[in-house]
């Protein structure tokens, strides 16, 4: 039996998932649609329980949460996110995040509206930091 180099099967790292909390289609749909052409996975949530929910079952690397969700506060979900998941807030108001943002290390505001080129931005910036300290952790922990 031959093989040959054309025959190997490609190893692919799974895509880091992203969890969206956005009640709002209008604002939703665009969002995932642009993480999705930029190689994530992405789990969306309407709902500060839905929210929660996909904090534990799909283990995101990041977060981006709206504050004023219909069903439930999207605050619920940026505190509950463990400490060094990073989470961007979307909100109107600079006065609804401010504590969290204070609170909560690895969480910045993206103001409403926003743009999808530096909401990315943000988000990879904030994502490789969390990498770069996890691996600093790591290499602490083992010594």
């Amino acid at each position: 039996m031959e093989t040959s180099d054309d025959n190997l099967a490609v190893v692919r790292e799974p895509s880091p998932v992203i969890l969206v909390v956005e009640d709002d289609s209008a604002v939703r749909q665009p969002l995932v649609k642009f993480l999705q052409m930029r190689q994530y996975t992405v789990v969306t949530a309407e709902t500060a329980d839905e929210g929660l929910d996909a904090l534990k079952t799909h283990r995101p690397v990041a977060a981006i949460v709206d504050l004023r969700l219909r069903r439930g506060s999207g605050r619920e979900v940026v505190v509950s996110a463990p400490a060094g998941m990073p989470v961007i807030i979307f909100s109107g108001l600079r006065s609804e995040s401010a504590d969290l943002e204070t609170i909560r290390p690895n969480t910045r505001l993206i103001e409403k509206p926003y743009s999808l080129v530096m909401l990315m931005d943000t988000l990879e910036d904030m994502v490789e930091q969390s990498r770069v300290n996890q691996a600093g952790a790591g290499r602490t922990a083992a010594s």
